[in-house]
């Protein structure tokens, strides 16, 4: 059977037109240049190595650090990147590619040989249609999340993961148990056994002889690549190194030993916060340790405004444009953590989530080394008991929108400044999601809001009060949220870390069944004020 495979690229061609001088650590290493200004490019020392996301598991664990080099911290202050090569930017030097092939397979005794890649597509958004309009739910390990993510797009509004797209434990050796007429899966080509039935899609399998030479939806090139000044200090043998590295092979000019080299996760350290120092419009929370800010009473805008809406157009159900007055309240500046919830679960006032692990990581809810990440999972009637536990509730949408705007006009809560990753937790169309997963609460203060609430934006989608209930025209209605007896949907803002910038839009809302279980749910809390 085929396997997953590695092409390395040598790069001698990359020098010719680099017209730059080159600083590192601070002494200049100058290269000849036209008499013309041209831009310098500083190098810190060591180099960075950043992994994208969408980087599928086992080629990031194939990957050993170069004894001179680190990992980054995130992208903007990387030097070398390994990601999918269709996000390369113009003007980089691709050192190395592999090549990573996912099936689409069903029971071993199913009649059916193919799908169309535009069903697949549908299904990975949640619509099941066409040659797939029978399939109920669709298995993947957890690690291939991303990748799989990128390779078929971003969820659609209403989302599949949870729904149709259902986390397995990668350590789970075989899916084939779990598979029947309704329930098939994705899986890497590696992981693919004798109980698997292989679908081709779009007339096309990974076992045909001149598969290479198709397009396939389920293959992704990944390259390490970076700038030409780089390539062009790291001469011969730092190039050796990173393919050595690439390769999963201790670099040849390393002490290092297969056993001691490092080897790339998300994140493995337990995030430990500052001390807390509590702000003059913010107080503590004895039961549950949270910080509330205090939000003032006040007029402010509710709803979406095209001038302030990062470029898009608002949605029917964003209308209409109000002013709204709100007596002063407090809302939480954090996501719930974990750690916070589960003082919850211990007291018997709220129910262990349903996800005990996150979209890359098999332990997560109950591991300390997330105790201070946001919990996900959770469903709108979950995240109503836990604030009446500590004495509150959800925020309405216009409590949310407040908090996450202040009095003027903004997309987000930062203002109307396009989204980046420095800004917030989430998904970067042009290279992918930000971390791949949820990050610590409060790890964005550049994106916070006017009154200092973190995190409005993206990590995870938030709960409030609201029903979701909208008019002939499409334009939202006003239904009272405190009468829980109603049969509507609930609403959640701020996007999350699965979905890219225009989710993040405060005036954006999408409806959800208060049962549901995603995994990229969360909340935060508010209490009036007394």
């Amino acid at each position: 059977m085929k396997r997953n495979h590695i092409h390395l690229l040598l790069v001698v061609f990359l020098l010719m037109v680099c017209a730059c001088s080159v600083t590192v650590g601070g002494q200049g290493d100058h290269a000849q240049t036209p008499p013309v200004t041209t831009p310098t490019l500083e190098l810190q020392l060591p180099l960075k190595v950043w992994i994208f996301p969408e980087v599928p598991a086992p080629l990031k664990k194939r990957f050993i650090l170069p004894e001179n080099m680190a990992w980054a911290e995130n992208p903007a202050v990387a030097s070398i990147f390994y990601g999918l090569a269709r996000y390369i930017p113009v003007g980089q030097a691709v050192i190395a590619q592999a090549e990573w092939n996912y099936v689409l397979v069903a029971p071993r005794w199913s009649a059916r040989e193919g799908v169309f890649a535009e069903d697949l597509s549908a299904l990975w958004q949640g619509k099941p249609r066409g040659s797939l309009r029978q399939i109920e739910k669709l298995l993947i390990y957890a690690e291939d999340y991303n990748s799989l993510s990128a390779l078929l797009g971003e969820e659609g509004d209403e989302g599949a993961l949870g729904e149709i797209v259902h986390l397995i434990p990668n350590s789970q050796e075989s899916l084939a148990e779990e598979l029947g007429a309704s329930v098939w899966a994705i899986v890497p080509l590696s992981r693919v056994n004798e109980d698997y039935k292989i679908l081709k899609i779009g007339e096309v399998s990974p076992l045909d002889a001149d598969f290479a030479e198709k397009a396939y939806p389920l293959r992704g090139i990944y390259a390490l690549y970076t700038a030409p000044a780089v390539v062009e200090w790291l001469e011969e043998q730092g190039l050796k190194d990173l393919f050595s590295a690439f390769e999963g092979r201790a670099p040849v000019s390393s002490t290092q030993t297969p056993a001691e080299t490092t080897v790339l996760t998300l994140i493995e350290t337990e995030h430990v916060p500052e001390e807390v120092v509590i702000a003059q419009n913010e107080r503590l929370r004895e039961v549950d340790g949270a910080v509330e800010v205090l939000i003032p009473a006040g007029e402010f805008f509710f709803g979406c405004d095209p001038q302030h809406n990062g470029g898009f157009e608002c949605l029917p159900d964003e209308l209409p444009l109000q002013r709204l007055q709100l007596e002063m309240f407090a809302i939480d500046k954090f996501e719930v953590t974990n750690m916070q919830y589960a003082r919850c679960v211990a007291a018997g006032a709220c129910e262990e989530p349903v996800y005990t692990y996150s979209a890359t990581r098999e332990s997560y809810f109950d591991n300390p080394a997330y105790a201070h990440y946001p919990v996900s999972g959770i469903s709108w009637n979950e995240a109503y008991a836990y604030c009446t536990w500590v004495g509150g509730r959800l925020p309405t949408e216009a409590e949310w929108e407040k908090a996450a705007r202040g009095e003027t006009m903004r997309a987000y809560p930062w203002g109307d400044k396009e989204p980046s990753c420095e800004l917030a937790n989430a998904r970067d169309d042009r290279i992918g999601t930000c971390i791949g997963d949820t990050a610590p609460v409060g790890s964005y203060p550049l994106g916070a809001s006017p009154y200092g609430v973190m995190d409005m934006a993206g990590n995870v989608w938030e709960w409030v009060m609201d029903y979701y209930a909208v008019g002939a025209d499409g334009r939202r209605e006003n239904i009272d949220s405190t009468n829980t007896a109603l049969d509507y949907h609930r609403e959640v803002k701020g996007g999350a870390w699965d979905y890219s910038w225009s989710w993040m839009r405060i005036a954006y809302n999408s409806d959800h069944n208060p049962t549901e279980h995603k995994i990229s749910f969360g909340f935060r809390c508010m209490r009036p004020m007394e």
